[in-house]
Protein backbone atom coordinates (compact mmCIF):
# COMPACT_ATOMS: atom_id res chain seq x y z
CA UNK A 1 0.00 0.00 0.00
CA UNK A 2 1.31 3.44 -0.94
CA UNK A 3 1.67 6.11 1.76
CA UNK A 4 1.39 9.64 0.37
CA UNK A 5 1.85 12.68 2.59
CA UNK A 6 -1.08 15.11 2.53
CA UNK A 7 -1.32 18.53 4.15
CA UNK A 8 -4.71 19.95 5.15
CA UNK A 9 -5.73 23.38 6.34
CA UNK A 10 -6.78 23.56 9.99
CA UNK A 11 -10.42 24.03 8.96
CA UNK A 12 -10.34 21.01 6.63
CA UNK A 13 -8.63 18.86 9.27
CA UNK A 14 -11.30 19.76 11.83
CA UNK A 15 -14.00 18.72 9.35
CA UNK A 16 -12.22 15.43 8.75
CA UNK A 17 -11.92 14.78 12.50
CA UNK A 18 -15.61 15.57 12.98
CA UNK A 19 -16.56 13.22 10.13
CA UNK A 20 -14.26 10.52 11.54
CA UNK A 21 -15.95 10.58 14.93
CA UNK A 22 -19.48 10.79 13.44
CA UNK A 23 -18.85 7.80 11.17
CA UNK A 24 -17.01 5.83 13.86
CA UNK A 25 -13.83 5.55 11.81
CA UNK A 26 -10.51 4.68 13.47
CA UNK A 27 -8.28 7.25 11.82
CA UNK A 28 -8.12 10.33 9.61
CA UNK A 29 -6.44 8.15 6.96
CA UNK A 30 -9.46 5.85 6.84
CA UNK A 31 -11.75 8.87 6.55
CA UNK A 32 -9.70 10.33 3.68
CA UNK A 33 -9.60 6.95 1.87
CA UNK A 34 -13.38 6.69 2.17
CA UNK A 35 -13.88 10.21 0.80
CA UNK A 36 -11.44 9.63 -2.08
CA UNK A 37 -13.21 6.38 -2.95
CA UNK A 38 -16.57 8.15 -2.89
CA UNK A 39 -15.23 10.96 -5.10
CA UNK A 40 -13.85 8.47 -7.63
CA UNK A 41 -17.19 6.63 -7.79
CA UNK A 42 -19.00 9.94 -8.38
CA UNK A 43 -16.61 10.77 -11.24
CA UNK A 44 -17.15 7.33 -12.81
CA UNK A 45 -20.90 7.74 -12.53
CA UNK A 46 -20.75 11.18 -14.12
CA UNK A 47 -18.68 9.78 -17.00
CA UNK A 48 -21.25 7.02 -17.54
CA UNK A 49 -24.05 9.61 -17.55
CA UNK A 50 -22.19 11.58 -20.22
CA UNK A 51 -21.93 8.41 -22.33
CA UNK A 52 -25.67 7.80 -21.88
CA UNK A 53 -26.43 11.39 -22.90
CA UNK A 54 -24.30 10.87 -26.02
CA UNK A 55 -26.29 7.69 -26.76
CA UNK A 56 -29.57 9.58 -26.26
CA UNK A 57 -28.35 12.36 -28.55
CA UNK A 58 -27.38 9.79 -31.20
CA UNK A 59 -30.77 8.11 -30.82
CA UNK A 60 -32.59 11.42 -31.34
CA UNK A 61 -30.52 12.07 -34.48
CA UNK A 62 -31.39 8.61 -35.81
CA UNK A 63 -35.08 9.22 -35.12
CA UNK A 64 -34.89 12.59 -36.89
CA UNK A 65 -33.19 10.94 -39.87
CA UNK A 66 -35.86 8.24 -39.88
CA UNK A 67 -38.58 10.90 -40.05
CA UNK A 68 -36.79 12.69 -42.89
CA UNK A 69 -36.45 9.45 -44.85
CA UNK A 70 -40.09 8.59 -44.16
CA UNK A 71 -41.23 11.97 -45.49
CA UNK A 72 -39.03 11.63 -48.58
CA UNK A 73 -40.32 8.12 -49.23
CA UNK A 74 -43.93 9.27 -48.94
CA UNK A 75 -43.22 12.18 -51.29
CA UNK A 76 -41.53 9.87 -53.79
CA UNK A 77 -44.35 7.35 -53.75
CA UNK A 78 -47.04 10.00 -54.06
CA UNK A 79 -45.18 11.54 -56.99
CA UNK A 80 -44.80 8.17 -58.68
CA UNK A 81 -48.48 7.33 -58.25
CA UNK A 82 -49.46 10.75 -59.55
CA UNK A 83 -47.21 10.31 -62.59
CA UNK A 84 -48.80 6.92 -63.31
CA UNK A 85 -52.27 8.39 -63.01
CA UNK A 86 -51.45 11.31 -65.30
CA UNK A 87 -49.76 9.13 -67.90
CA UNK A 88 -52.52 6.56 -67.97
CA UNK A 89 -55.53 8.89 -67.93
CA UNK A 90 -54.43 11.96 -69.89
CA UNK A 91 -52.06 10.64 -72.47
CA UNK A 92 -53.17 9.75 -75.95
CA UNK A 93 -49.88 7.94 -76.52
CA UNK A 94 -49.54 4.27 -77.23
CA UNK A 95 -49.04 1.79 -74.43
CA UNK A 96 -45.31 1.56 -75.31
CA UNK A 97 -44.86 5.34 -74.95
CA UNK A 98 -46.69 5.27 -71.62
CA UNK A 99 -44.37 2.53 -70.37
CA UNK A 100 -41.32 4.50 -71.58
CA UNK A 101 -42.50 7.62 -69.72
CA UNK A 102 -43.05 5.62 -66.54
CA UNK A 103 -39.62 3.99 -66.88
CA UNK A 104 -38.08 7.44 -67.23
CA UNK A 105 -39.75 8.59 -63.98
CA UNK A 106 -38.69 5.36 -62.28
CA UNK A 107 -35.05 5.89 -63.28
CA UNK A 108 -35.14 9.50 -62.06
CA UNK A 109 -36.62 8.39 -58.73
CA UNK A 110 -33.98 5.68 -58.28
CA UNK A 111 -31.23 8.17 -59.11
CA UNK A 112 -32.66 10.58 -56.52
CA UNK A 113 -32.77 7.91 -53.82
CA UNK A 114 -29.23 6.75 -54.66
CA UNK A 115 -27.99 10.33 -54.21
CA UNK A 116 -29.96 10.66 -50.99
CA UNK A 117 -28.44 7.60 -49.33
CA UNK A 118 -24.80 8.24 -50.32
Amino acid sequence: MKRPTITFTDEMYEKLEKRMTEKGLKSISECVRELVNLGLRIEESAAKNTEKEDDIDLLSQVLELKNLLKNNLIWSLESRLLARLLVETHSADTQENKIAILEQYKNKAQSYVDELVK
